[in-house]
């Protein structure tokens, strides 16, 4: 026993449980990560109160992904020319096009989802508006603009609008709930769907939770395989001893 109370043991002992304790901590951390995300994707922000998209993100932030469905007001001018349709889009069962317009705010513009139609053209917006809307990230998936010369393309690709809009574009865009102009004969759109949480939802930090838990683990394997060595090496230093007398 007292070979587990030398100096050199003291310092095995607390190699040890610095290992462990920062093994736990990183766990806790890893797993507080996962906790946290999959609290962000159950938050459905679409009935929440609308807030200043200024509050949110300016024209060069990127995409705030805890804000995902949440209603922002703001107010600037509608750019027509910018105006394209997206296609595939549904309505009670039609298949129709978004109708999408950008709005000047400052030097960066918006793109507003005005409404939908059941072909690919509408009365253009003029002059200034107050927009009440959801915010949403654009769509990273789906075919790029094959053909950027009409106006229609195939999904809310930030990437597909720019070659439409001649001006900096948002890193989002919003679906109109509500409008002092631009949305007339046009149906409205559905408020988003909010985000559902999936099993793989930060599974990577809930994996790197258990991998530093069980690292802490090994870590107390391994010390008590050391102890065990330190307690048995005067019966083993006796028995090598006898053996090299004999």
């Amino acid at each position: 026993m007292p070979t587990l109370l030398s100096a050199r043991a003291w310092a095995a002992h607390l190699l040890m449980l610095l290992a462990v304790a920062a093994a736990v901590l990183l766990g806790l951390w890893q797993l507080s990560v996962w906790s946290g995300d999959r609290a962000a994707a159950a938050r459905n922000l679409t009935h929440a109160r609308p807030v200043p998209l200024a509050s949110v993100m300016g024209g060069d932030s990127p995409f705030p992904g805890g804000s995902l469905g949440r209603p922002v007001t703001f107010s600037g001018t509608w750019l027509p020319s910018g105006t394209v349709y997206v296609s595939g889009r549904q309505h009670h069962g039609t298949r129709g096009f978004w109708v999408v317009s950008p709005v000047l705010i400052g030097r960066s513009a918006m793109p507003v989802v005005r409404g939908w139609s059941p072909t690919a053209h509408a009365a253009l917006p003029h002059g200034s508006v107050s927009i009440t809307g959801w915010l949403q990230a654009g769509e990273g998936s789906g075919e790029a603009d094959l053909n950027p010369r009409d106006d229609v393309i195939t999904s809310m690709r930030i990437a597909s609008l720019t070659q439409h809009v001649h001006a900096d574009l948002y890193s989002a865009y919003v679906v109109s709930r509500d409008a002092s102009d631009g949305t007339a004969g046009l149906a409205r759109v559905s408020a988003p769907v909010g985000p559902s949480v999936s099993g793989a939802t930060g599974l990577r930090n809930l994996l790197y939770a258990t991998q530093w838990w069980f690292f802490g683990g090994f870590a107390i394997y391994v010390w008590i395989r050391w102890c065990r060595d330190q307690l048995d090496a005067p019966e083993v230093a006796a028995a090598e001893a006898t053996r090299s007398g004999a």
